[in-house]
């Protein structure tokens, strides 16, 4: 009964579009403060490098908020809510099985909605793909924002199945619950998932690597059309491009000196600026941006610095496929999106903590000579 509840509650906190309100965000902070309660009565210590990420993250994002008030947004503090809860939750190994079961259970339902659509009509679970000029076709985006969030999640299955797999946990229902969440990763049509999922053929299928890329190769010329619409929209990859043009100017336009250092305090472009572009908006889609106009440079410094810490951590400890994995999702694909301020990344996050506090501790090497010699 209690992992039952236990995987309900992760289960809701990765459902970011479920409620009104943002339920997802509440029950991250509600778990912290029990995680912490938790941790208080057994006298765990918090691990020195992560309590020392913590305090400085607050520190800046404290600095930044207070620097630009009232423009200043308390969202901005979201990401300490998150990295709290990836330090408590990484202490917990046995969460790893519950998390894997929570997102089962998302990817399920998300396969199950967009199945539902095509017989039943659409739902708002799914995202017809009129952007792409393919509108018969139905995205899963389960009970996230986007069909990337969405693909978050599945992606953090994939890791805890190859953790598995690489202990020898993997029985036969893991590997009829890989064939459900394949498919789920298909329909989501997300081009950076599904490149995501290549780097993990590469490292685990070399064999269906290859074959993929020469059968691939063949489907392209065959269905070139279609797959150009799909694949190498280019209409996408503009939009994208417009839709930073707030960011580009005040950024880089009317920016001073205090706010390259410690950025905007707020992730949304003023709407005076954001009245006059293209697109109308102040929304900032894409990491790197994001980062910069909230935290500055030394905000994003930090960050870059946290995210080759943690892949070397990985790459001492000879797990190369985590290493690769951990800097392409937190480095080349925020370029193309970004999930700062939703609890799909952090709860990615907290599955790699987990995975690598599962390995032995990375060993100092003897001195040459002893302190005798």
């Amino acid at each position: 009964m209690a992992k039952a509840g236990l995987i309900l509650f992760l289960f809701l906190t990765s459902c970011t579009q479920l409620v009104s309100f943002q339920l997802d965000k509440a029950l991250m902070t509600l778990f912290v403060g029990v995680l912490l309660f938790h941790s208080f009565f057994l006298e765990k210590k918090v691990p020195t490098n992560s309590f020392f990420v913590l305090i400085v993250s607050l520190g800046l994002i404290l600095f930044s908020y207070l620097l630009n008030l009232p423009e200043s947004s308390l969202i901005i503090f979201f990401p300490v809510i998150g990295l709290a809860y990836v330090t408590l939750i990484g202490e917990e190994e046995s969460f790893l099985n519950l998390i894997y079961w929570a997102l089962f259970i998302h990817i399920s339902l998300g396969i199950f909605f967009v199945i539902s659509s095509y017989i039943f009509g659409m739902n708002s679970f799914v995202h017809p793909m009129y952007d792409k000029g393919l509108p018969f076709l139905h995205a899963a985006k389960g009970f996230t924002t986007t069909v990337q969030t969405f693909g978050t999640l599945i992606i953090g299955w994939f890791l805890i199945y190859y953790w598995k797999k690489d202990d020898s946990k993997a029985g036969f229902v893991d590997q009829l619950a890989y064939i459900i969440v394949l498919l789920g990763l298909v329909l989501t049509f997300n081009r950076n998932s599904l490149l995501i999922y290549y780097i993990i053929l590469f490292f685990k299928h070399k064999r269906i690597f290859w074959l993929s890329v020469i059968a691939g190769l063949a489907f392209v010329v065959y269905f070139f059309e279609f797959i150009n619409k799909l694949i190498f929209n280019l209409n996408t990859l503009t939009s994208r491009s417009d839709l930073l043009e707030a960011f580009r100017i005040a950024f880089f336009e009317q920016t001073d000196w205090l706010g390259y250092l410690i950025g905007h305090g707020n992730n949304m472009v003023d709407e005076s600026i954001a009245r006059g572009t293209y697109y109308r908006t102040g929304y900032i889609e894409n990491g790197t941006s994001v980062l910069l106009y909230t935290y500055g440079f030394v905000g994003y410094f930090f960050y870059l610095v946290s995210v080759f810490v943690f892949s070397f951590l990985f790459w001492m400890k000879e797990k190369f496929f985590y290493a690769a994995m951990l800097f392409y999702i937190f480095i080349v694909a925020q370029q193309f999106t970004h999930e700062f301020y939703s609890t799909t990344i952090y709860i990615l996050l907290s599955v790699f903590i987990l995975i690598f506090n599962s390995y032995p501790r990375i060993e100092k090497k003897a001195h040459l000579l002893s302190p005798v010699e």
